[in-house]
Formats: C-alpha cells, sequence, structure tokens
C-alpha cells in the first residue's frame, strides 16, 4: 500500500511530489456530537452538478454518488464525511489492519485469550497484549482499543460482517463509521461544496490527517513473538503513550489563494509551467484530473495503451495476471533529472511527515515552505558559503520546510533541509514545553543560518539551541531516493521516540 506517498491534493508527476493545490483547505472539526447519526449516500447530500465539480469524468461521478457518508449538521456548516475516508483514518490504518478485518477476525494480529486490562495504583487502565509478528507497532492503540471497548468492537463487526453479506457482488460500497461513543476533533482536508438550505456552508472531508478521540487505556504492554516460541520467554516491552496535552493545540491557518502551488521534482531549480491536460489517467478507478506539470520547453507527456478503467489494486491478483490491469508507457525526457539520482528530493518530505501525523497522540499543522535559506558570507574572504547554496550554485539558495507539531505535552518543530552531494537526508526535530511561547519558521531560519555561518558540529548546535531558545534537539536520518511505507513507518516510530524518552 501507498498510503504515505499519494495524499489528496497533492500534485505528482512521474512519481515525484511536485506541489500542492492550495485551493484544498484544512481545518479542525469537532465530530461525533450524535452517534445515532445514520449513513445517507452521497446523493442524498450532493448534486450531480456538485459531484461533477469535484470528479468530471464522465459515468465516473455516479460511482462517487452510490458512496455512503456520515453527515453531521452543525452549526456553522454541513459536514460530510465519506465512510471510506473514516475507514482509511480508523480500520484500515495498515495493510495488515485492513486484510485482518475484511477477513473477519483480529486473530491474525493476536494471539485470542492473551489480552488483559486491569487498574495501577493510580487507577488508570492498563492493557497487556500477545501479538503476532505481522501486527504493526503502530497499530497497537487502535487494536486494543477494537478489543478490549464493546462499543468499536461492534463497530469494527459492522464493516466486517458486510463481506459476507454481499458476498454476491464483487465491488460494493463500504459503511463506516466512528468507533468511539464521545465527541473528539478531527484536523482535516476538505473542499467548499457550496451552501446548504440555511446559507451555511457545506463541506466534504477528502482526508483525516489526526484526532484525538479516546482510546480507552493509559498504559500498554505487549510480547511480540511467533506461534514457535514460549510467551514465558520473552519479555514484555511497554508502548510508550505520551501524557495528554495540557491545553488545545494551536494551528495555524495557512493563507489559501486559487493558485498551484509548485515545487521542483528534483534537487535542481528548474522552471515549470502548467498545461491542462485532456487525456488523463486512471488508477485504481480514480480519476487523476485537473492539471499536469512539465518541465519548459518539454515536449508533452505520452500516455498509451491505456484501457478505459484498470484493477482494483486491493484485489489478490490472479496466477496468469490480472486483465483488468493495462500497461502504462510514459515518455518524460529530461537530461537534468538523470542527474543526482540519490538526491532527496525536498518534496517528498510531505509523505515523512504526513505519516508522521498519523500516529496515535499526534497533533500537527501542516507544512510550510518551501522557504530560502539566506546567502551567508564567509568572514575572511569575499564569498558566500557553500552550505547556504545548493550545489554551490551562487543562483540557488537552499531551502527548507517546517512543521509545528504537539505530543507528550511538548511542542515539537520539525525541520527538512534540502539536500544536495554535501548535505544529506536528515530532519532536525526541536522541542521544549507545550507551556513556552511558540517558535515560528523565522526562528528556525535564524537556527539555520547561524549553524551554517559559524560552521557548527551538532552537539554544538544542541548546546547553542538550549542556551538561546530552551530547545532540546535531535536529528534524524531517512532513506535517499525511493522510500516505501516501511521505512516511513519506521522513520516516524525514531522521531516519536527521541522525543518521548
Amino acid at each position: 500500500m501507498m498510503r504515505y506517498k499519494y495524499k489528496v491534493g497533492h500534485i505528482y508527476t512521474d512519481g515525484e511530489h511536485v506541489g500542492q493545490n492550495k485551493t484544498l483547505l484544512k481545518g479542525e472539526f469537532t465530530v461525533n456530537e450524535n452517534i445515532d447519526v445514520n449513513l445517507v449516500r452521497l446523493s442524498t447530500v450532493l448534486s450531480e452538478e456538485e459531484a461533477k465539480n469535484i470528479i468530471d469524468y464522465e459515468d465516473v461521478a455516479k460511482y462517487l454518488l452510490r458512496q455512503y457518508a456520515h453527515v453531521e449538521v452543525q452549526d456553522e456548516c454541513t459536514l460530510i464525511i465519506p465512510c471510506y475516508t473514516i475507514a482509511n483514518r480508523f480500520y484500515f490504518l495498515s495493510s495488515s489492519m485492513k486484510h485482518a478485518i475484511m477477513s473477519e477476525t483480529l486473530g491474525e494480529l493476536y494471539y485470542e485469550g492473551s489480552f488483559h486490562n486491569e487498574k495501577n495504583a493510580k487507577g488508570e487502565t492498563v492493557i497487556k497484549l500477545h501479538i503476532k509478528k505481522k501486527a504493526g507497532k503502530k497499530d497497537l492503540p487502535f487494536l486494543c482499543r477494537f478489543i478490549g471497548n464493546s462499543f468499536a468492537r461492534a463497530r469494527l463487526e459492522y464493516i466486517s460482517n458486510q463481506k459476507s453479506l454481499s458476498a454476491s457482488f464483487e465491488y460494493q460500497q463500504i459503511k463506516a463509521q466512528f468507533p468511539v461513543k464521545n465527541p473528539f476533533e478531527i484536523y482535516a482536508s476538505y473542499i467548499y461544496l457550496g451552501d446548504d438550505e440555511r446559507g451555511n456552508p457545506k463541506y466534504l472531508v477528502l482526508n483525516i490527517h489526526s484526532d484525538n478521540s479516546a482510546l480507552g487505556f493509559e498504559e500498554l504492554y505487549y510480547k511480540q513473538f511467533s506461534a514457535k516460541a514460549d510467551p514465558r520467554d520473552i519479555g514484555p516491552e511497554q508502548y510508550n503513550i505520551p501524557k495528554p496535552p495540557k491545553k488545545k493545540f494551536k494551528r495555524k491557518k495557512p493563507q489559501r489563494s486559487n493558485k498551484i502551488y509548485t515545487g521542483t521534482p528534483s534537487s535542481e531549480y528548474l522552471t515549470y509551467i502548467i498545461r491542462t491536460n485532456e487525456d488523463e489517467y486512471y488508477k485504481n478507478k480514480v480519476p487523476m484530473h485537473e492539471t499536469t506539470i512539465y518541465l519548459e520547453n518539454e515536449s508533452e507527456l505520452l500516455v498509451d495503451n491505456i484501457p478505459k478503467t484498470v484493477g482494483n489494486s486491493f484485489e489478490t491478483p490472479t496466477a496468469d495476471g490480472d486483465k483488468n490491469l493495462g500497461e502504462v508507457a510514459i515518455s518524460n525526457d529530461s537530461e537534468e533529472n538523470n542527474t543526482e539520482k540519490k538526491i532527496f528530493n525536498l518534496e517528498n518530505f510531505y509523505q515523512f511527515y504526513e505519516a508522521l501525523l498519523t500516529f496515535a497522540f499526534v497533533e500537527g499543522s501542516e507544512l510550510v515552505g518551501p522557504l530560502k535559506i539566506k546567502k551567508i558570507q564567509n568572514k575572511k574572504r569575499k564569498s558566500t558559503k557553500s552550505r547556504s547554496l545548493l550545489h554551490g550554485d551562487e543562483d540557488k539558495q537552499r531551502r527548507f520546510l517546517f512543521g509545528e507539531l504537539a505530543y507528550d505535552q511538548k511542542a515539537v518543530y520539525i525541520v527538512e533541509i534540502e539536500q544536495d552531494s554535501s548535505w544529506g537526508p536528515s530532519t532536525w526535530i526541536f522541542f521544549t514545553s507545550e507551556d513556552t511561547e511558540p517558535y515560528t519558521e523565522h526562528d528556525m531560519q535564524e537556527i539555520i543560518e547561524h549553524y551554517i555561518e559559524e560552521d557548527l558540529p551538532y552537539k554544538d548546535l544542541a548546546r547553542y539551541v538550549e542556551k538561546n531558545y530552551s530547545l532540546s534537539f535531535e536529528q534524524k536520518e531517512h532513506k535517499k531516493g525511493d522510500v516505501d511505507d516501511d521505512s516511513v513507518e519506521r522513520w516516524c516510530e525514531s522521531v516519536l521516540k527521541k522525543i518521548i524518552l
């Protein structure tokens, strides 16, 4: 599953992240005020015209209208949350979790009978569990919620039972509801559809990035082993559950416009123009439409041998291949893109950061940038320090991305600096008490420029930010070039471990 690489509202070409559609809105909503909301088809709350504005391919919008949704008529807006959006955030958290749910048994992930809950000296709920090798540690808090909470388990079984009830149909619309009883907040990407009958805005939620729904326990211990192992020979490990925030995390509201923000698909600075492409192709029966980005003076993207629809990637492949899958031939020649093959594209850091937001207990704002680092002059000679430039080129200032998180009662600042042959892919992590006055991207820029100007090693940088900003400093390297979901998750786990310890 490529759940981290491709996100709604971002723009990709040739598998590379090249920009973000700034017309896509992001914000917080309180949801689940009423747990008895009946699911409805999108056709009851979306007109055909509104559906065509979302997916404007002939005969495709009708499939969107058949989907089920959770609709909340709130004081200030009507919030439409498709069931597939709920499922992706609360149920299909990983490929192993999705497979277990659709196989109608969580027994694929844990040893049945091993789940125990008890109270500690503080009266807090403590969970102990034995999990199988195929279970992802990221899924543990959510797995325990489904096992130990009868309401969440009933909602999970509701999804699982749909498969057996509709076994005669190859494809079916999923029905999914929130797995908790109480109201909670979500941070989501959404689009404005128009006004409802009250004159209030009507929003369609496309993706839930994070939420603060309750899990129902304060401590979690687990043992992970294969079926042949004796659990008595394995010591329990603690899943580090961060302390709950003392105050509400305040997200910055990014400025929006009707323009498309474009980045760069390689570490080289290139000029882009945006052209409308009428012959976009389908991926998993979801059309990629509106704009395609090409290099200036480049020939138009050629797409050949594409059938009208292709098969669903979640289906098990047949032994002799899937006849519904089509070959895609892409012509996109550029000598400039053949250089620096192992250089990490700054734009691809979005998949790392957005994956971090999906982990339990993490709240965060969207990335800011890329922002340019000022040219730093050498003190002894009249020249620019090469580390403030990309590839040492005077015309190319190095850039960085900035993100802000809340985790374990700490304010966390994430900085990713553009890579070249002299600067490897290393994420900077700064954190302090959540009670501290928030720092901004301008503060981070000052820190980066001081680091370059003084040629500081990391140990001295840590002392500098501790003395001048009361910040703790850590850094975490990540893969160059192509990255996969496993490497992204391992990076996220390492980052959170550095913060909580």
